[in-house]
């Protein structure tokens, strides 16, 4: 054999095995989305994502893409340098992102017709490919869509004070609901919504509110002004409510009697929104059996004569 040639030798033979989980699976799937609201116009999005590649990898970027009126605001990606470790198979992966909403942001360019989140991902020999994934988050835009049809905010705020924490059923005891009506004074609309077909909150900011003050009957029966007109106005953004209640039953009440606002409307055909209250009540109000009675006994002859 000369110098540089190759000696003679039987053909090697190995088998090779290979398995492409994302023609069964992709590399990433959606577990699970959820959106919570936070305040007025912000949304807290918690996406889990199951891996399901045999070969870890990386994350190396990736992003959430919101139809209208959703956006994720500019500190609203909660997942910063979360993701710089190999993934292995059937690990979970938690995503969160604050967004905002922003009506005006509906520009044509930046309209996407649902929610996807784009992750980029990056193997040991540093080949990457993006995968894009549906998520489903039609709840929370349905709850959206419902409070558009009202975008400004119709609500009061109202106090329930009572100026004893116990007493005997069958005797009063007096109440009084502390409402506040700034919000319908001085209302804040929403930059960007309007009201279609529906009265805008300009047109019934004038119009007297009738409230209505109610029990179910099991603990307590009211009395007193428990209907009535409120004239609202700039200097009249709060007033109290009095009236009084007699405890029916004994024991510890939790449930207290509850105040309702409507607007009256203008014309026979008129269209009114309704008016959100939300009540602090008291904890609860101890209620006694009677101890004592007092009554007269006479003789059935003198009742006779009277």
């Amino acid at each position: 054999m000369e110098r540089g040639e190759e000696p003679e030798s039987n053909p090697m033979k190995t088998l090779l095995e290979a398995m492409v989980t994302t023609l069964d699976r992709p590399a990433l799937a959606v577990d699970d989305a959820e959106a919570f609201l936070l305040g007025d116009d912000h949304v807290i999005v918690n996406i889990s994502l199951q891996c399901n590649s045999p070969v870890p990898f990386y994350i190396k970027e990736w992003h959430l893409d919101l139809p209208p009126p959703l956006q994720v605001g500019e500190d609203g990606d909660l997942n910063k340098r979360m993701f710089q470790h190999a993934i292995p198979e059937g690990e979970m992966l938690l995503f969160g992102f604050k967004c905002t909403r922003n009506e005006l942001s509906e520009t044509a360019d930046s309209i996407c017709e649902r929610p996807l989140l784009r992750v980029v991902l990056q193997d040991d020999f540093g080949k990457t490919f993006l995968q894009v994934l549906p998520v489903h988050l039609e709840e929370i835009y349905n709850k959206l869509r419902k409070e558009n049809n009202y975008a400004e905010l119709y609500t009061a705020t109202a106090e329930l004070k009572c100026s004893l924490e116990e007493g005997a059923v069958g005797r009063p005891v007096p109440f009084a609901y502390d409402l506040n009506l700034q919000s319908l004074v001085t209302p804040k609309q929403r930059k960007g919504a309007g009201l279609k077909g529906n009265a805008s909150l300009s047109s019934v900011h004038d119009c007297p509110i009738l409230y209505t003050i109610v029990s179910d009957g099991c603990d307590w029966i009211v009395s007193g002004n428990v209907q009535g007109l409120i004239k609202p106005s700039p200097g009249k953004q709060s007033l109290s409510l009095r009236f009084r209640a007699i405890p029916v039953q004994s024991g510890i009440l939790r449930n207290f009697p509850e105040l309702y606002l409507e607007y009256l409307p203008t014309t026979k055909n008129s269209l009114s929104p309704p008016i959100t209250v939300q009540c602090h009540n008291p904890v609860s109000f101890q209620s006694f059996a009677y101890t004592s009675s007092h009554s007269l006994a006479v003789p059935a002859q003198i009742v006779e004569e009277f």
